[in-house]
């Protein structure tokens, strides 16, 4: 007896199954959206403070973690 069948996949066929490499990926772009976003907003709340700066340390770490996440998504399927 098979404890699932066609029938209780969540995806269709032809889609790819949900994998750990794909788990990271989208929870490093998650967090690297998250880390944009609050550069953002530092970014307008230092423009109306007189003084807008752009982190450019936090923008290179938030591309940093999106591309680490893509590299594991590459060599773990």
């Amino acid at each position: 007896m098979a404890w699932t069948n066609d029938h209780d996949v969540r995806w269709e066929t032809g889609e790819t199954e949900l994998t750990m490499a794909r788990v990271i990926y989208w929870l490093a772009t998650i967090i690297a959206a998250l880390m944009f976003v609050f550069v953002v907003g530092d970014f307008f709340i230092s423009w109306a403070q007189g003084a807008p700066i752009v982190r450019v340390f936090a923008l290179g770490a938030a591309a940093l973690v999106w591309l680490i996440g893509r590299a594991l998504r590459a060599l773990l399927s």
